[in-house]
């Protein structure tokens, strides 16, 4: 065991001045930070932790009051107001004020930007400035650890429930920070840190009641694993419930369920994919606090509405994530910053998606549309542009000639009432043919006429999926919320919004890795596919959403689009003989199912064992991977290292061994006391199962 040290927690009130308390700009609450992290982590230093804590269940604020108004935050948020628009005036036309200087400014509640009629962005400023501060005081308290151990990791673990109060922009949470942590319950924000994390982080989960059952826990590290974490984290080791060891320190059934799981992953599988890298699908999706700000703002001043309320925006995002998630694609994020900055191109991501993008700048319009011009595909639900960047209210919708539709817009726009009906839709998103029969949906803005777009469907003479081609790509907008196919997706049958997501996302020429149906040509249930590649060789995953409970079992036939050597890694053996392109499966929740795709067969595995050395001597060791044709790829070789009479691995001595070209060394330390006699040591190359073994006798 390696302890992660938990060095101090950043968790506010507030009072009735909407002071937050402590307030994070205070030099005096600063210094008392580092004061106790420099004690905390020259104490810890020594035993060298793999990483540090700035706490668990961090949160900006907790409260029926906002935050920060205190006279530190003020200044501070003047500061950054000047750095952010220079001058006055630029200021005064954004937020519809006539400010003489910046330091006349003074922060408004929700409530007070609620009575605005002109425009929100005083308010949606001040969050996003409390959200920067918020990881500027992460960043800063990291410094004081780093002071003490300048090498470690430093960062968060174990968010709460996601708001737009609690600060948790995960952009800026995870640029400086290299540890990232949440609950393996909350699904958007392992998504996100996986989209703007560190390549040097450490990342993982908490399982808490969600690794429930043996499904659960078995099926537990390989969800973090699959999902690109490099490790898996128990919540508690006391108590009554979900416990590794029982009071008398026996190992409890929970704890041998996680072991079994967690030995396997660590065996060979988790380095061999994590070395690969996860393969994201060159789909992005759009993640902007401002529009967060913006949907908390609608619940105040319409509250009711479909598209009112933070939740509705998070819910926007899960239920994107996860129709894309089932139909066999990995999406990732993009920034409000990357999209305005230009760091969005037609290569890299073939597809972006904006959910209940109220907030849209005149520079993130012009982004946009060279973006489609250039050949991207650009997929919209509803509501863009309503706002400016900031959130001015606007007179005319930016997004509207790129949409190829004319929309309502002001005051009356962003109040206006959603409509419902039944939308049946015919024809084509390029040349991907889509046909939908009749289904009951919400359109978002009834108000939308046509243009240049082509409507594929309608309610009440309102369009809700239209299509405009400009340059080499499109423009998709799905007039429709998204949101509801987070309950529907252990419904039997076809899901409209994701068979329309789904036919954008192929006619912009992005596939998934494999494609995976039930045998009557269904997509399953809840079931995501993954791809980890090097080089020639893939591997593929398919999973069962962890979160999703009695499904049961589910058979599967796997097609890939190329023809591969295929090996069950789990089960150690080949799928079919020869080159396959297809195969029957079964998953259920507790089995994920990984194979290795390779372009050659494993025709041996070879060990440079020496046949006898001395205790307290370190013997080096090599492994080759043999091939059927041409040079072997990046492999991984798991060697179980057995003392004299053993039949468990040793545990300090077996290791993966990192094989490039096929071919890679290793090291054991034997010790001046381990037994002496003939040592038995077994190769297993973790792709395909085939292995050998050696013998070393120890004098």
């Amino acid at each position: 065991l390696r302890f992660i040290p938990y060095v101090t927690r950043l968790a506010g009130s507030a009072n009735p001045e909407n002071e937050r308390v402590p307030c994070m700009h205070d030099p005096e609450y600063i210094a008392a930070e580092q004061a106790k992290i420099s004690t905390t982590c020259a104490q810890a230093a020594p035993y060298s932790p793999p990483a540090y804590t700035l706490g668990d269940e961090n949160y900006l604020l907790r409260s029926e009051f906002e935050c920060c108004h205190s006279e530190h935050s003020i200044a501070a948020f003047r500061d950054w107001l000047r750095a952010g628009y220079g001058v006055i005036g630029a200021l005064n036309e954004e937020w519809g004020t006539d400010y003489a200087d910046f330091d006349a400014i003074e922060p408004i509640t929700l409530q007070e930007a609620a009575q605005n009629t002109a425009s929100f962005a005083p308010w949606i400023d001040h969050k996003l400035f409390m959200d920067t501060a918020f990881a500027v005081m992460h960043e800063i308290d990291a410094g004081f650890v780093k002071a003490q151990d300048p090498d470690t990791k430093v960062g968060w673990d174990g968010f709460l429930g996601y708001n737009w109060k609690m600060g948790y922009d995960f952009a800026k949470l995870t640029a400086n920070l290299e540890l990232n942590e949440t609950y393996i319950g909350n699904f958007l924000q392992g998504e996100l840190y996986q989209s703007f994390k560190r390549d040097d982080a450490l990342t993982g989960k908490w399982g808490n009641n969600i690794a429930d059952v043996e499904e659960g826990w078995h099926a537990f590290p390989w969800a973090c694993l699959l999902a690109g974490d490099n490790s898996a984290w128990w919540w508690t080791s006391w108590g009554c419930d979900y416990i590794p060891f029982n009071p008398d320190l026996s190992i409890s059934n929970m704890g041998r369920w996680f072991f079994e799981a967690l030995d396997e992953t660590r065996s060979g599988p988790g380095k061999l994919l994590l070395d690969a890298g996860r393969e994201e699908s060159p789909i992005a999706v759009l993640y902007s606090h401002r529009d967060l700000f913006a949907s908390a703002l609608m619940n105040e001043i319409a509250e009711g509405r479909w598209w009112s309320g933070d939740g509705r925006f998070l819910n926007t995002h899960r239920a994107v994530l996860r129709a894309l998630i089932d139909a066999g694609y990995q999406a990732t994020h993009l920034t409000y910053d990357d999209v305005v900055e230009g760091r969005l191109s037609p290569e890299e991501t073939r597809v972006l998606i904006l959910p209940l993008a109220t907030c849209v700048s005149d520079d993130m319009a012009r982004a946009l549309r060279s973006y489609v011009e250039a050949g991207g595909t650009l997929i919209v639900d509803g509501r863009a542009g309503l706002l400016s960047g900031q959130g001015r209210i606007r007179d005319s919708r930016p997004l509207d000639e790129l949409l190829g539709v004319a929309s309502p817009a002001g005051m009356d726009a962003l109040l206006g009432e959603p409509a419902t009906g039944q939308a049946t839709i015919g024809g084509a998103i390029g040349d991907v043919p889509v046909g939908l029969e009749a289904f009951d949906t919400t359109v978002l803005e009834p108000g939308i006429s046509l243009t240049s777009g082509v409507a594929l469907g309608e309610v009440g003479g309102a369009p809700v999926c239209v299509v405009n081609e400009l340059g080499e790509g499109r423009t998709i907008l799905l007039n429709v919320p998204i949101e509801p196919f987070n309950n529907q997706r252990v419904d039997a049958g076809v899901k409209p919004v994701q068979e329309l997501l789904v036919s954008a996302v192929e006619a912009a020429g992005v596939e998934p890795p494999a494609t995976v149906t039930r045998a009557d040509g269904l997509r399953p249930l809840a079931v995501g596919t993954v791809q980890f590649g090097d080089g020639p060789v893939r591997y593929l995953a398919v999973q069962q959403d962890i979160l999703v409970r009695g499904v049961g079992e589910q058979p599967l036939r796997i097609t890939l689009p190329e023809p591969s050597v295929v090996y069950d890694i789990r089960a150690g053996k080949r799928v079919g003989e020869g080159r396959v392109s297809e195969w029957q499966a079964s998953i259920d929740r507790g089995w994920p199912l990984v194979y290795a795709l390779l372009p050659y067969e494993v025709t041996g595995v070879q060990a440079d064992v020496p046949a006898q050395a001395a205790a307290g001597s370190t013997v080096e060791v090599a492994a080759t991977v043999d091939v059927s044709a041409g040079r072997a790829g990046t492999h991984v070789v798991r060697m179980d290292v057995f003392a004299p009479g053993g039949d468990s691995a040793h545990r300090e001595y077996s290791q993966n061994i990192l094989c490039e070209r096929g071919a890679g060394f290793a090291a054991i330390p034997f010790a001046l006391s381990d037994a002496k006699g003939a040592w038995r040591l077994v190769f297993r190359d973790v792709a395909s199962g085939v292995t050998a073994e050696r013998a070393l006798t120890l004098e």
